[in-house]
């Protein structure tokens, strides 16, 4: 499996694969607009797309993205926000998730950020348990509900150097 970049030119196929992997899960069903907005992430200026590869298929991707005004969860320049994780439902349990957030990491270290921070629905079960198997901990204070049946789960993982 190959972790790289993602050139703007695969904009549409990762942003297909987020909406794929979102309804596989029913994560739309509470906010289906949310579509559109995972068709964008992560295409903005100082954000990295990271697509998982194999066989010269996307079947993950995540976006890194440095602390700034479009931030939701990080609240300083030490932190960085993990969003939009999607694994490609065919690919699921393969390790794709994990081999992303082990990119992320690095690129976190890479950047000098001391620590990562996510949110994840309730519901995401799965993905919980894979934050948790690579150090994330829960950070309840940063909880919230962006429109209402949304309710996110913050987690952080301390970037060690």
């Amino acid at each position: 499996m190959l972790i790289r970049t993602a050139p703007p030119s695969e904009r549409e196929t990762v942003g297909a694969l987020r909406v794929l992997a979102y309804e596989h899960q029913g994560l739309l069903d509470a906010s289906p607009v949310y579509a559109h907005t995972l068709r964008g992430l992560g295409w903005e200026d100082g954000d990295e797309v990271l697509v998982a590869e194999t066989e010269g298929r996307v079947v993950g991707t995540v976006v890194f993205v440095p602390w700034g005004p479009r931030c939701e969860v990080a609240r300083g320049p030490d932190e960085a926000e993990v969003r939009a994780l999607a694994v490609d439902p065919s690919a699921r349990r393969s390790g794709v998730g994990a081999a992303l957030v082990r990119a992320l990491v690095d690129r976190a270290r890479a950047e000098g950020v001391a620590r990562l921070v996510l949110c994840t629905r309730t519901v995401m079960t799965g993905a919980q348990r894979l934050y948790e198997s690579q150090g994330f901990v829960r950070l309840p204070e940063r909880d919230w509900t962006p429109v209402p049946g949304v309710d996110l789960l913050a987690y952080e993982l301390v970037v060690e150097g």
